[in-house]
């Protein structure tokens, strides 16, 4: 429009000019008619001067008035947009902020204006002078946070960081929706049908097996899961991973519903389940989902193992390992033993680290059997025999049982690729008593009685677990009876086996079953020496002075959970914690006690026991630690202290009897 405007000037201009030079030729030939010739033309010029002033005038509150409302509708625009803008100075300080900014983070910035009151747990150190984004969420609200630096002008010496907040809390909420959506797959089994279901008639029995079905399939049927079962005692299940969810946040309590099953023995029903949460094919998940309901058998059944990736949560198992009175398996697995025995050229023996009567007892058992398949066979001892060190004594000065212990630096030097290794009383691969030894062995023979962690020696030839035996000496004790061969137990290495028995069950207190007594009977018949036992467990009189110590000075949380410490530099720290640990749950009213010993600079162990009120294995992987219901241990290292474990180990506790 200007440009139109100042076209038309300059037509009026040649106009103009145009009629001086006719008044001009005019007046020349009449000056009289060219007188009054330019007298009316001034007039005409003078009226389109005043009108051309005039529209110049309305044009000039027209643009104006147009570039007032561009403004004010640009201001507007920035205060107003769904988008929220703010500006920051050097000083980390917001000066500047629309609404929709202050509004979406509920920011007063006249008052919390400094970026680390806005944005809470975003460090501006890593962002100040860049350009780019991240994402920040507030009250369930999700926002991408795209920052720019704004480099200091020749008019403005001072630099800005420019921020624009877009909200996605609708499409994180669909994100969202999606993940949860995703499918996870399990792995149901029902454990223990045949000792639940002894001596019932036919009808009994298809009753409780109906009533188990029916439970199943009524909870996960309606989480909206499928479930199909494969075989009378077992289900495949196919759920979201929001429900998933729900299950974990009500703590698999189907695990209750079906152990409050009534029976006519009065044997509970109890079920695992196995269920993987990841990212990979149908058939990896499948593969693992068999791992967790593995795992979940092997810490004992009657709970839900969840793998998440390759975090691992344990559910349930509240209730005690049943007890199969068949002795089936363990007479195949003495033969396989026999087999695998007979293969090798060498025959090495340890338990775990800080070995203690049971995993020391249970050695010489395994060296029994190798003896008798005519087999060189040694025990690998740890460096710390603190908690051992009578048996070890005895056996050291025994003629034919001193030359087989060595150390883990002797057994490298002679082990071969043929020799097999014997890993009893422990499973996890970061508590045997030598390691190096563990990584050289090729074949490799586990046996053990404590639930299964999480972590595992693996591979090897064969693992033998039974989580409702009280003690590995028992296993072995077994094992023994059903290997063959014409050599009968020592007095000596009856004497072993039947002390690991005593030191697992609390002289026949806790753990115990008929197959316990039966293998205690076993022992006394080949000649365990109840004197020699009795002179392994003997104290002296600093041991009862320290206990009474102890005991001076444990604290007691809630009533029944009680917390004690061992005496740094105190010998046997770790007999005499687990003997007080078990003294303090027999006290009235105390259910859990956890002592806290000092075997090697810079590690804290801890012996937890229970009554079977609390399970203190669950509470001792929080620490990763492991072992049975009511009996367990951990160990502590680097920067968690004793008061920061106690902490957990309340939490743990507290969680599990609000559960119950």
């Amino acid at each position: 429009m200007l440009s139109e405007i100042w076209i038309y000037k300059k037509n009026e201009k040649i106009f103009l000019v145009t009629l001086f030079l006719l008044l001009v030729v005019i007046g020349c030939l009449n000056w009289m008619l060219g007188l009054l010739t330019a007298i009316v033309i001034i007039g005409f010029v003078i009226v389109i001067e005043k009108n051309d002033y005039k529209q110049e005038c309305i044009l000039l509150n027209y643009l104006d008035e147009l570039s007032a409302g561009v403004e004010a509708g640009t201001i507007y625009a920035v205060k107003n947009l769904p988008l929220g803008i703010s500006l920051m100075d050097e000083k980390r300080q917001f000066v500047w902020a629309n609404g929709v900014f202050r509004s979406w983070l509920k920011a007063d910035i006249e008052e919390d204006n400094l970026f680390k009151d806005v944005f809470s747990g975003v460090r501006i150190s890593k962002i100040w002078g860049k350009t780019g984004w991240f994402d920040y969420s507030l009250d369930e609200e999700y926002y991408r946070v795209f920052y720019k630096f704004i480099p200091p002008s020749k008019e403005n010496g001072a630099a800005f960081m420019a921020f624009y907040l877009v909200d996605r809390t609708a499409m994180q909420q669909q994100i969202q929706a999606c993940k949860e959506a995703m499918p996870v797959f399990g792995l149901i089994r029902v454990d223990n049908v045949a000792e639940a279901t002894q001596n019932m008639t036919d009808v009994e029995k298809s009753n409780i097996l109906s009533e188990v079905d029916e439970v199943i399939l009524s909870e996960f049927i309606s989480r909206d899961a499928f479930i199909k079962r494969y075989s009378s005692t077992e289900f495949v299940i196919c759920m979201s991973r929001k429900a998933l969810k729900d299950c974990m946040n009500d703590n698999f309590n189907i695990l209750d519903k079906v152990r409050d099953i009534h029976t006519v023995n009065r044997i509970p029903v109890t079920i695992s389940i196995g269920i993987v949460k990841c990212e990979g094919t149908f058939a990896k998940q499948f593969e693992m989902a068999q791992t967790a309901l593995d795992l979940a058998l092997g810490r004992g059944g009657d709970q839900a193992i969840v793998r998440v990736d390759k975090d691992v949560k344990a559910f349930g198992g509240r209730s005690s390992t049943s007890v199969s009175s068949t002795r089936v398996r363990v007479r195949v697995v003495a033969q396989a033993l026999r087999e695998i025995i007979q293969e090798s050229d060498r025959v090495f023996v340890m338990g775990h680290g800080h070995e203690d009567y049971d995993a020391i007892g249970a050695a010489v058992g395994v060296t029994h059997l190798a003896k008798a398949s005519g087999k060189p066979v040694n025990i690998v001892l740890s460096a710390y025999e603190d908690t051992s060190h009578k048996m070890i004594n005895a056996l050291d000065a025994d003629k034919e049982m001193g030359p087989m212990l060595m150390t883990e630096k002797t057994a490298l030097n002679i082990i071969t690729d043929k020799s097999v290794l014997f890993i009893v009383d422990t499973h996890v691969p970061q508590v045997v008593a030598a390691p190096e030894l563990l990584r050289a062995a090729k074949k490799r023979v586990v046996i053990d009685h404590h639930r299964r962690n999480a972590s595992i020696i693996s591979p090897t030839l064969l693992t033998y677990m039974e989580p409702s035996a009280s003690s590995a000496s028992e296993l072995v004790s077994e094992l023994i009876q059903y290997y063959g061969g014409d050599r009968d137990l020592t007095t000596l290495e009856a004497s072993c086996l039947y002390a690991g028995l005593v030191v697992d069950t609390k002289n026949f207190s806790v753990q115990t079953s008929v197959r316990t007594f039966d293998a205690a009977s076993f022992l006394r018949r080949s000649g365990a020496d109840a004197k020699l036992v009795r002179a392994l467990f003997a104290v002296n009189v600093e041991t009862v002075r320290i206990k009474s110590e102890i005991m001076a000075h444990l604290k007691t949380v809630d009533g029944y959970m009680v917390f004690a410490e061992c005496p740094a530099g105190t010998e046997q720290a770790q007999i005499i914690a687990g003997q007080v640990a078990d003294y303090l749950v027999t006290v009235e009213g105390i259910h859990a006690s956890f002592l806290f010993y000092h075997v090697e600079e810079g590690v804290t162990s801890i012996s937890a026991r229970s009554d079977g009120t609390v399970n203190v294995q669950v509470v001792m992987e929080a620490l990763g630690g492991g072992g049975h219901l009511t009996v367990s241990g951990a160990q502590i290292s680097g920067d968690m202290t004793i008061e920061a474990a106690t902490q957990k180990i309340v939490e743990e506790v507290r969680k599990q009897i609000k559960e119950a």
